[in-house]
């Protein structure tokens, strides 16, 4: 097992290589998902007046004693400026967002207020600054309200219109290829031979991927000879993507010749044998700008692979954090104890002594993929981990779409 490296070890010198890229300006309406490339500072003050809270009547408050009577001399709505201050005794009819007159330093409900003509009487007391919202209480015009690295989301994306962009610069989405290798694949849709299977790795590894912000392009099934591998590999390097993603020919048969593959096509290999579980053939190398990662060809092994080694590149690439989103949480049922290799347990999401905990799931077959469809997530356990009793708290990898 010596010769085995660690998954933290291999994560750093593959993050070490994953610098972040190239920046470009787009649209706000595009900017789902997107990366920022640098912070976003605000154009104006939001609000950029003091405005009313909610429907009523605009007054100062050292008139706002209950069953003092002032004249209405107008109607403050939003977007119509007020075209006059407010004097003593005097008030102006406001609505929720319009800005307070010049003058004003409060707001009585509607409901708070009887009328007669031009005229209100105050049914409760009025303090100063009641219903308003003073300019910048949300933020300030030059304040930063997103810092470079954050994965926009639509309540950023509102944010930052309000603050007046209407484009924003972003981190250019990595590109990136995958390749398949395996006499026995089989697109689906085509009949099976006998001795054949579908091949899935690629439908499953492009949405996480994508999901993860990249642009892919499936590069199909290259048949295990070294020479013709060599040539899909090449075509898949040769626009320079920043991520290429082999699976399968990555262990030690026969006809696992994506190593030599690699390296004839002059891919410098840092580093092909992880200890982790699933997935131990793992390779990562460089040719060029491009990272290259060479998982498994068994599903589950190259899925779980993607989403401990290739993820966390995509997301340096990005700008943003690479740390694994894991959580701690109560096991529901036991937890049988771990060998060598640092082992991704698939594991779902359920309740213990009502709360959320996390159900192992015992089928550790790498070619299983209904277990791998049933769980949320990876119970992550360490090298040697001892078993564990129900109710005991482990580390839990939460996949995206697992809430």
């Amino acid at each position: 097992m010596a010769q085995l490296k660690p998954v933290d070890e291999a994560l750093s010198e593959i993050l070490a290589h994953a610098k972040p890229i190239s920046g470009e300006i787009i649209e706000l309406t595009q900017a789902s998902n997107r990366t920022l490339a640098e912070p976003v500072v605000a154009l104006t003050s939001q609000p950029p007046f003091n405005g009313s809270a909610m429907d009523g009547y605009a007054l100062k408050a050292s008139d706002g004693t209950k069953g003092t009577v002032l004249k209405n001399i107008g109607v403050a709505a939003a977007g119509t400026p007020f075209d006059r201050p407010l004097a003593n005794g005097e008030c102006a009819r406001i609505y929720t967002g319009g800005e307070l007159p010049q003058g004003a330093d409060s707001v009585i409900m509607q409901e708070k207020v009887t009328i007669e003509g031009d005229q209100i009487t105050l049914q409760d007391d009025v303090a100063d600054g009641q219903n308003v919202r003073l300019k910048g209480n949300d933020f300030a015009k030059d304040q930063t309200i997103a810092r470079a690295g954050k994965c926009l989301n639509p309540f950023d994306i509102s944010l930052i219109a309000a603050a007046g962009h209407g484009q924003i610069k972003v981190t250019r989405k990595p590109k990136l290829h995958i390749l398949a290798t395996g006499d026995e694949l089989v697109q689906p849709g085509q009949p099976l031979e006998q001795g054949q299977i579908y091949a899935s790795n690629g439908f499953g590894l492009t949405p996480l991927f994508e999901l993860a912000g990249v642009t892919v392009q499936d590069f199909g099934v290259a048949i295990d000879e070294q020479a013709k591998l060599e040539a899909k590999l090449q075509a898949a390097l040769q626009d320079e993507p920043d991520i290429l993603v082999t699976t399968g020919g990555a262990s030690v048969g026969d006809k696992d010749y994506m190593l030599a593959a690699l390296q004839a096509i002059g891919a410098e290999i840092d580093f092909w044998r992880i200890a982790v579980r699933p997935g131990k053939p793992l390779m990562f190398g460089r040719l060029g700008k491009t990272l290259i990662f060479g998982l498994p060809g068994n599903p589950v092994s190259a899925l779980v692979t993607a989403t401990v080694f290739v993820r966390p590149a995509i997301a340096a690439l990005s700008g943003q954090a690479a740390d694994p989103k894991i959580v701690q949480l109560p096991l529901a049922d036991q937890l049988p104890k771990n060998g060598p290799r640092q082992f991704y347990r698939r594991a779902r999401l359920t309740t213990y002594k009502s709360g959320l905990a996390v159900d192992p799931i015992l089928e550790m077959d790498s070619a299983h993929l209904s277990s791998l469809s049933q769980c949320d997530g990876f119970i992550v356990q360490a090298p040697f981990c001892e078993g564990k009793q129900t109710g005991a708290s482990v580390d839990f990898m939460m996949l995206p779409w697992a809430l």
